[in-house]
């Protein structure tokens, strides 16, 4: 795998109000990996994703991605990546064949819409308008949406949530597909189980924080056997870090 960052962010910090969501996070994606930010509801990552894909903007810390900076080159970056985030509010009266091309016409770069089609399986619904369409299939089509403009990078927000398992089998095999076009795939989840066996490099968030960055076969080789809940993961590691900090 080619090691070049394809993002970097230091010393990442964003507040609500009084609250602290991310807490100075540091952390560097590389190209063509698929990467994990993994943790419960409440942890940050949904925030982190969408400050590394510039629609929030850090109070402070800085954001390079693919070698741009995060806000001075936004509008460059636009045309550079996709995204699909958990609520993705579609056009109710619209069919699904022409949201794609809709959102397709906003980019000079543009992938092959019959490939598109294909890959999420989408030919049965394209003439079929998107609010009579299944929770899964609008997925779906958000996640085309994300790629019509053939992206470097691809930002998935729980993509496996509120669809079944063969369904999700489905969805991570276009991920893979992704990967193996040499795309970059930077995504959140609350299953420590699909993040194991399917992300190259895991984020692991608690409370804002960055607790650990490691590979799949790293953290795996740290966790005790059988550990398959963000819970028990959390108390191993802070466990560990307990008996550093009396050390």
């Amino acid at each position: 795998m080619n090691t070049q960052h394809v993002i970097d962010a230091n010393g990442i910090v964003k507040t609500y109000g009084l609250i602290p969501v991310i807490r100075g996070i540091t952390l560097q994606v590389n190209r063509g990996e698929i990467f994990g930010l993994v943790g419960p509801s409440g942890s940050g990552k949904s925030t982190l994703l969408e400050l590394l894909m510039g629609i929030r903007q850090a109070d402070e810390g800085d954001i390079q991605v693919l070698g741009m900076d995060i806000k001075k080159d936004a509008r460059k970056l636009h045309h550079r990546i996709g995204f699909q985030l958990q609520a993705t509010v579609l056009f109710e009266q619209i069919k699904v064949k022409e949201a794609l091309q809709l959102f397709r016409s906003y980019y000079k770069k543009r992938r092959d819409l019959n490939d598109i089609i294909a890959m999420l399986k989408l030919k049965p619904y394209l003439n079929q308008y998107v609010r009579n369409l299944s929770d899964t299939v609008q997925q779906r089509i958000a996640l085309a949406i994300a790629l019509v403009n053939d992206p470097d990078i691809v930002f998935l927000d729980e993509p496996s949530v509120g669809i079944d398992s063969h369904a999700c089998d489905d969805m991570w095999s276009i991920i893979a597909r992704l990967q193996e076009e040499g795309k970059t795939v930077v995504l959140t989840t609350q299953s420590l189980d699909e993040a194991l066996e399917h992300c190259d490099r895991l984020a692991i968030l608690m409370n804002g924080k960055l607790s650990i960055c490691s590979t799949s076969q790293e953290l795996m080789c740290k966790l005790p056997a059988g550990t398959r809940s963000l819970n028990e993961m959390y108390a191993h590691l802070g466990a560990i870090r307990r008996k550093g900090e009396s050390a």
